[in-house]
């Protein structure tokens, strides 16, 4: 398990994913070798990985399609369709559910069209796959790039923030996208280590790196083995919120730390909210909750999620520890 500190240096890395050991040093006032050692048995051991991928502006995101596909599978053949979803590039993440289906996918779109064509000719044809179902994401209020621990004080999250470039770049480059697919499978990786494959200068690289920092359009994200870190099981709500109330609810679930997503959705529900739980007993206590403040909502169904098989292009083992990385073949603008 990891402790304390641990959580706190993963905590900074998901406000500044490239803060020098020397800086958070101070900030978190421990030694830097310290730090260093805990985060290189942290990604030694799997349990901690960070990735870098171009996606597009806040304001442009809308123009893209989001869905999260259910899928039922022949009994016996689960492993297999895994495997085959998690070898697919625009199949961002994949769960393992519970009620009528077995799985439930992630994908993200440039269209309406090349959505339904990829579910249909390369999804609902693997071999052991019995049925999809669509659920279309219309807006996406918050998701899992912007999750964070909570474990450091409001003094350090704001010095951390502090350290991070804010000079974006006033328009995206091949250079910058080149950094950026340098780093997707690791948002540290050393600019020594990526000059040969870039073939540019250090001082470039550096100010390249430093210009992606800054950039709306790139999205960073650091995830950790959730199953070995006290998260044992995951949900999914599917709400129905009257449209007067939809913003006071996102609002409310805003500060839920459990919510790894809140996104409105097309079908019977026209809310999906999906949490993070220590045991599902905090999942009685969060509807509980949520009715409590929200009588009018009704919750229209809840999926259990005990595995995560793929997260933001990541496959991952059965106790949920880093296997390998599958470069994505859209930018997702969701993930939980």
């Amino acid at each position: 398990m990891a402790d304390a500190l641990d959580f706190q240096i993963i905590n900074a890395l998901q406000i500044h994913p490239r803060v020098s050991w020397a800086q958070l040093g101070r900030i978190l006032r421990v030694d830097p070798s310290t730090i260093s050692r805990r985060w290189t048995a942290l990604t030694g051991r799997r349990q901690v990985w960070t990735s870098c991928s171009e996606g597009d502006a806040p304001h442009l995101r809308d123009q893209m399609i989001s869905a999260l596909v259910e899928i039922s599978c022949t009994p016996g053949r689960r492993e297999q369709v895994l495997a085959e979803l998690g070898r697919q590039g625009p199949v961002s993440s994949v769960h393992c559910t519970s009620g009528p289906r077995d799985l439930y996918i992630m994908i993200s779109t440039d269209s309406l069209l090349s959505m339904d064509r990829y579910i249909d000719e390369r999804i609902a044809v693997i071999p052991g796959i019995l049925g999809t179902r669509t659920h279309y994401l219309r807006k996406i209020y918050f998701e899992g790039s912007s999750w964070r621990l909570k474990t450091l004080s409001k003094e350090q999250v704001k010095a951390v923030h502090d350290l991070r470039p804010t000079d974006p770049p006033k328009q995206r480059r091949d250079a910058h996208r080149a950094v950026v697919a340098a780093l997707e499978a690791d948002a540290r990786r050393t600019a020594a280590d990526m000059q040969r494959e870039l073939g540019r200068s250090l001082s470039m690289i550096s100010r390249d790196i430093d210009a992606v920092l800054a950039a709306s359009w790139v999205r960073w994200r650091v995830d950790f083995a959730h199953a070995l870190m006290g998260w044992s099981a995951a949900a999914a709500l599917w709400l129905d919120v009257e449209p007067l109330e939809l913003e006071r609810v996102v609002a409310s679930l805003r500060q839920l730390n459990h919510v790894r997503l809140c996104a409105s959705v097309t079908g019977d529900a026209n809310l999906a909210v999906f949490l993070w739980l220590r045991n599902l007993q905090e999942l009685d206590e969060i509807e509980h909750r949520l009715t409590r403040v929200f009588p009018k909502v009704l919750i229209k169904d809840r999926w259990i999620v005990p595995r995560i098989a793929k997260r933001a292009g990541h496959v991952l083992d059965l106790d949920s520890r880093h296997r390998r990385w599958v470069p994505l073949g859209h930018h997702p603008v969701f993930e939980d």
